[in-house]
């Protein structure tokens, strides 16, 4: 598990600025901190140690910031549901977390690294931790509806669930991602179609009867 880490600065700033862009244009595994430490306008990569502590600091700085904003659009759409009586609506809840994630990615017109970003985050950070404290309220309270709105199931098999579903939308949408920048979505279903499929998915894997 990665922590981050916070030495706010300008040289902070400007190495997760271009940190950002870099693996958003060309990918994680594309990018050297070297190049960042050159383009971001500092001296020598040792700036990473200091300002991140380290390559996986940097990775968590990029991720937060990124889930920060996308959190946002989910609390936006939250307020939507809660408006209309939907909010502990499983399908609704399950709308709430990938929907905004969809427009996200749909709105990347020269390809995207995001969601792959994310999987590659997601199984190795803590949300309830004080590193996501003041962005993850959302995530969390999705969380908790869903695992409250699941009552066919006993609270560990909730629990799960939900953890298992939040990881499966994620991989699927990188799946999306790398299948489209390798050239291999000829014949396959259209990206909204994709979406809706997750959707249904999930709301069919969370709502499955327990055998235990």
């Amino acid at each position: 598990m990665v922590h981050y880490m916070s030495k706010p600065s300008p040289a902070r700033d400007a190495i997760t600025d271009v940190a950002d862009r870099m693996f958003a244009e060309r990918g994680v595994d594309e990018v050297s901190l070297r190049e960042i430490v050159i383009e971001s306008g500092q001296k020598n990569v040792s700036a990473v140690q200091y300002y991140f502590g380290g390559r996986d600091g940097l990775f968590l700085a990029v991720f937060r910031r990124r889930l920060a904003k996308l959190n946002e659009a989910r609390s936006a759409y939250l307020e939507v549901v809660d408006s209309e009586g939907r909010g502990e609506d499983i399908r609704s809840l399950i709308e709430v977390s990938i929907v905004p994630l969809a427009n996200y990615l749909r709105s990347a017109t020269d390809g995207s690294h995001y969601a792959r970003f994310s999987a590659r985050m997601t199984p190795r950070v803590d949300f309830t931790s004080r590193d996501f404290a003041d962005i993850s309220d959302v995530s969390r309270e999705i969380i908790v509806r869903l695992r409250r709105a699941l009552v066919h199931l006993p609270e560990d098999a909730a629990a799960t669930r939900v953890d298992l579903i939040m990881n499966m939308m994620v991989s699927a949408f990188a799946a999306y991602e790398q299948r489209q920048e390798e050239g291999l979505l000829a014949g396959a279903a259209s990206f909204d179609d994709m979406v809706t499929h997750l959707i249904e998915m999930a709301v069919g894997a969370l709502t499955a009867p327990h055998n235990p």
